[in-house]
């Protein structure tokens, strides 16, 4: 099984190949202008920012960016300036650098701060500078004591070779432009986000407008229907009421249907004696056959059976009908 160091190491060859993909870019005064590009990082010459070395038992690097400002305040002139940090030897390099500078002049080779996706120091790496990489005709980048500096083209032997600036100067190490930390996402991540936005709120209205039409044309199909068979419309709209009224008067028609039923009981030879009709309780009648004629008692049983009226008790010559109301 691969030990843990050589799956990190795996990992970061694999980084470095993707990174190849987005551009390096060396930035110094007198440079080319910048291709149009959406995305593309860029290495910042010492001319853009300022650097001490301190031999500092630090070990992470946010305890090292606390120390920055007071380290390099002496050394900094006036204006905003933002701070990186990251190990050297046996201390920690202290960068600052203007952000508002490096924009301006990224725009005035035609680039962006929006643009930028990483950020690099010349520093970071300096062991790759011994051999000087030419910037322009005058100048040139090169170790000097230890520290890549930019010196006069003049000052260097006519016989030393010249490296050419390539994906092999890119450090391990990357940082974000400092004004590109103020929003939540990046330029390309927002714009997006904003496509599939909009996408999203296109079809939302598409489907809303399609229901709206076909709601429309089922209703106008409908009053093409009802307009050429009038009795369908009598029967749609009894429909209509019926099943709008129908759940609010259900209690009331029940106790009106009994009444109606139990009023079909009464005659010459029978007379309703108590009569009684309750929500919760349900309804209950007693029926009084004065002659307790036995063939009266049995024609009263079966009418009122074939009214829906159940059970019913009888008691010498009387008759006793009750129930529910659902």
């Amino acid at each position: 099984m691969p030990s843990a160091s050589i799956l990190s190491k795996k990992g970061l060859s694999i980084l470095k190949f993707l990174d190849t993909k987005i551009p390096l870019f060396l930035l110094y005064r007198g440079m080319d202008p910048l291709p149009d590009l959406p995305r593309y990082d860029v290495m910042l010459t010492p001319k853009f920012y300022i650097i001490k070395r301190e031999e500092i038992a630090l070990k992470y690097p946010f305890q090292a960016r606390k120390l920055a400002p007071s380290i390099l305040d002496e050394v900094i002139g006036e204006g905003p300036h933002t701070y990186e940090v990251f190990p050297q030897g046996d201390g920690w390099a202290f960068v600052a650098y203007d952000p508002q500078e490096v924009a301006a002049f990224l725009e005035s080779v035609g680039g962006s701060v929006d643009r930028v996706r990483h950020l690099y120091f010349a520093e970071q790496d300096r062991e790759k500078f011994v051999t000087p990489v030419a910037m322009n005709t005058d100048e040139a980048l090169t170790l000097v004591n230890d520290t890549v500096t930019v010196v006069p083209r003049k000052f260097l032997k006519q016989t030393d070779p010249f490296s050419t600036f390539d994906e092999h100067f890119r450090p391990d190490r990357h940082f974000a432009m400092a004004q590109e930390r103020r929003s939540f996402l990046d330029r390309r991540l927002a714009v997006t986000l904003s496509s599939v936005m909009l996408l999203l709120g296109a079809t939302y209205i598409a489907e809303g407008y399609r229901y709206h039409h076909a709601v429309a044309q089922a209703e106008h199909t409908l009053d093409q229907l009802l307009d050429a068979h009038p009795t369908l419309a009598g029967g749609y709209a009894r429909t209509s009421i019926y099943k709008k009224y129908t759940a609010i008067n259900h209690l009331q028609r029940q106790m009106r249907d009994r009444l109606m039923a139990i009023s079909h009981l009464t005659g010459k030879e029978s007379t309703i004696q108590t009569l009684s009709f309750d929500r919760q309780k349900g309804y209950h009648v007693t029926l009084k056959v004065p002659t307790h004629s036995s063939k009266t008692i049995q024609t009263l049983k079966t009418l009122a059976a074939s009214q829906g009226l159940k059970p019913v008790t009888v008691r010498g010559g009387t008759l006793e009908i009750h129930g529910e109301f659902r």
